[in-house]
């Protein structure tokens, strides 16, 4: 205490005196920077760095903790406030806090799940295994590894131009961590992981979590260290918990876990020299999004202690000046040495290199190590992949460190649209559990009118390039019948059955190519009305299909929903090799569905596409255009046509999506249709979608069910109006349209992952 007196004494009574010294002297006090743990909250540091290059005092010794070790690390190696600022302004923080890859990195067969449910866990030989954490944290730690790539040779942070520490607290022993060596990027991850938020770091024998939990304001530490004059950043709880820290999952699950720390983080305040609290009201832990803002508040909170830092820097004027910091330069390009792999258990590492597309001997970029790493994730083989680089004889040793998903797992998600209500999506996925190359899904959704699908490949060779593929679809979906007002007449449930078996080659992350044997069922009963038909013994009608298939499909979206940028793309061939009508009634009761049956011809062929393509032409607009086509050269019976209405969530199979019409409000053989969608971003989560579509349907006679369904030619034009967020749940979108064609207004709404 008495130290601390005589410094502050110095910084109110002597300052212009010291200033005033003619000579200068060479024992300089030696100043530490502390900045506490905090989230969000911790992006305050920066402006507080501002103020301190101001008035021109550089720490010569710098601690943290959680987002503290992260500003404080990343300036200890060199990185100024006004690139710190650039570095938080422009992250992707939704990326960042989620660990998501952008879908164009997913492989073709694992599109269709990826993002799907709202909960996925292990399954273990002792039950479900709930995740360690919200977030994975893969997608964090790879930007401190490409943020730290400049002090990669330097293997104790003492030697950074700042010398450095901070806590990390080990989950099994109870007790601190201080990383002082090693991987710097492993430190700062161990540091901020925030307990149930993000996942322990394994390191040895160590679970290490965030170390605010023990010490979320390290000044014990800077001093250990040798500093003389402490000046301290806290934006942690000294007193009260702020109500707006409570008003989300993740800062509620982080106050919890501070909570028996702040009692040690008031202890600390009195050996702060130099205190510096921003005023955070209305920010949380959770608040990265608001960057801009609280690197303000932070910068403010400095300059009302401008006049003490101002003082302390004419003070240390008097002294020797410190040694230039020397820099090391960010590497811009590596040759690697060498890759080395750890975590690898039933993946083999012909098959990680693969994914990797890194070699020894390739020139990289942090670019072409960030595209592998999400290639890697994309594969669903890993949770969790990062890197560091260690330089090697002018070259670089790659160690990649990874951990390998759960053999096993069991997904879910509950959703709800207006036109199948509310169902709960269930999921199991099995990879190499059955043998080595196979990958198994099956999926549920528990529905009034339920769909199943079961998935089973098999890939041949390390690479995963070609694989043998079965699926089977079941559906129970609704076949109303309109009546030329558009109101409905009836409503058939219509049974859809199919299995596929063939093969499958993907082709890096964006394109698959299929070809295989089908049979479909598409069968007809009663639901409701169509009182008419059903009263003279007809039980169920439609259609048995053979064929051989064709398809090639390309997806190089960035996003599942709410797409950016990227094309979606199909061209399919279909040869019918058999087609039947199937019936089970009265014989008089079959002439009346026959027209709709009955097929004109054994065999035909159906050519089919679509294209999308998003074009993000402002940071707020997005414009997606969209064609689709259909041809067959024979008439198709009606439960093998293609059903047209409603928009994407409601859609099933053998359906086209169209603003203007209710679901499956028209059945269509061959025809164009053409939509365009301009999106605006309201917010981070909230868009407005305009869309404006037409279609022609042409050649389009026969087959019917007289008195209900005839066919024609038409030209159907609609438009519509969507507001859609995207929430934690999955989108929640709201549409209204109207067209041409039975006019009048439709609505849509939908909530959750659809099937």
């Amino acid at each position: 205490m008495i130290k601390r007196s005589l410094v502050i004494l110095i910084l109110v009574v002597f300052p212009l005196l010291l200033v005033s010294a003619e000579e200068p002297r060479n024992d300089r006090p030696k100043v530490g920077l502390v900045l506490s743990g905090g989230g969000a909250k911790g992006l305050a540091h920066i402006g507080a760095i501002k103020v301190l290059e101001e008035v021109g005092i550089r720490p010569d010794y710098i601690t943290g903790t959680s987002m503290g070790s992260i500003i404080g690390g990343l300036y200890s190696i060199g990185y100024t406030a006004t690139e710190l600022d650039s570095i938080v302004s422009t992250a992707d923080w939704a990326h960042l806090l989620s660990d998501r890859v952008p879908l164009s990195d997913v492989i073709p067969e694992e599109k269709t799940d990826y993002q799907r449910f709202q909960v996925e866990l292990d399954i273990t030989e002792d039950g479900f295994a709930v995740p360690m954490g919200l977030i994975g944290g893969h997608a964090i730690s790879e930007l401190f590894a490409r943020l730290s790539a400049r002090v990669s040779g330097t293997y104790y942070f003492k030697d950074y131009p700042i010398p450095f520490k901070c806590v990390a607290a080990d989950l099994l022993s109870g007790e601190q961590v201080i990383f002082d060596r090693g991987s710097f990027s492993t430190a700062l991850r161990s540091s901020m992981s925030i307990p149930s938020v993000f996942s322990p770091v394994e390191l040895d024998t160590l679970y290490l979590v965030d170390g605010g939990v023990l010490n979320n304001f390290p000044v014990d530490l800077c001093r250990e260290m040798g500093a003389d004059i402490i000046i301290g950043v806290n934006v942690g709880n000294a007193d009260r918990v702020n109500k707006a820290d409570l008003n989300s999952l993740i800062g509620v699950l982080t106050t919890s876990t501070m909570i028996a720390n702040s009692s040690n983080n008031r202890a600390q305040l009195p050996y702060v020299d130099v205190v510096i609290m921003p005023d955070l009201t209305g920010y949380n832990v959770a608040s990265f999004f608001n960057a801009p803002q609280i690197i303000e508040r932070g910068e403010l909170a400095a300059r009302e202690v401008y006049g003490q830092l101002d003082s302390l820097a004419r003070f240390l004027d008097q002294f020797d000046k410190p040694k230039p910091l020397s820099i090391p330069s960010d590497p811009v390009e590596f040759v690697i040495s060498r890759v080395e792999v750890d975590g690898l258990e039933k993946v083999s590492r012909r098959f990680f290199i693969s994914g990797l597309g890194i070699n020894a001997g390739d020139t990289v970029d942090f670019s072409l190590l960030s595209q592998g790493v999400n290639r890697l994730i994309g594969t669903r083989y890993f949770d969790y992949v990062t890197y560091n680089l260690e330089p090697e004889g002018g070259k670089y040793v790659l160690k990649m460190n990874t951990q390998e998903s759960a053999p096993a797992k069991f997904k879910f998600s509950i959703h709800y649209d207006n036109e199948y209500k509310a169902g709960i999506l269930t999921n199991i996925t099995l990879r190499n559990l059955l043998w080595i190359g196979n990958r198994f899904s099956t999926t549920l959704d528990i529905a009034e009118k339920p769909r199943f699908n079961v998935t089973a490949i098999n890939y041949y060779g390390e690479n995963h390039l070609t694989a043998s593929k079965l699926v089977f679809d079941r559906e129970v979906n609704n076949f109303p019948v309109y009546m030329n007002d558009g109101r409905v007449y009836g409503t058939l449930t219509h049974h859809y059955t199919d299995l596929a078996f063939g093969f499958m080659s993907s082709i890096g992350t964006s394109w698959e190519i299929d070809a295989y044997l089908e049979y479909e069922r598409s069968m007809l009963t009663d639901q409701t009305g169509m009182y008419e038909i059903f009263s003279n013994g007809v039980a169920r009608f439609g259609n048995e299909f053979i064929s051989a298939n064709f398809s090639s499909k390309l997806n190089t979206l960035d996003r599942r929903y709410f797409p950016r940028r990227g094309t979606d793309m199909m061209i399919g061939y279909r040869f019918i090799l058999d087609n039947r009508a199937v019936y089970h009634g009265s014989e008089s009761g079959r002439e009346l569905v026959s027209d709709a049956i009955e097929p004109v011809n054994k065999n035909f062929f159906e050519l089919s596409a679509y294209y999308q393509k998003f074009f993000r032409v402002s940071k707020r607009w997005v414009i997606s255009p969209r064609v689709q086509a259909n041809f067959a050269d024979m008439q198709l019976p009606l439960p093998g046509r293609v059903f047209v209405g409603g928009v994407p969530f409601q859609r099933r199979s053998n359906e086209v999506s169209f603003v203007g019409l209710s679901s499956r409000e028209k059945y269509v053989q061959n025809f164009v249709m053409a939509q365009l969608n301009l999106r605006y971003r309201v917010t981070r989560s909230l868009n407005i979608t305009g869309v404006a579509n037409g279609l022609v349907s042409f050649l389009d006679e026969g087959p019917e069910l007289p008195g209900y369904i005839s066919s024609k030619d038409e030209e159907v034009v609609g438009m519509g109006l969507l507001v859609e967020y995207d929430s934690v749940i999955g989108p929640i979108q709201f549409g209204i349209s109207n067209g041409n064609i039975n006019k009048g207004l439709r609505w849509y709404f939908g909530l959750g992952y659809p099937f």
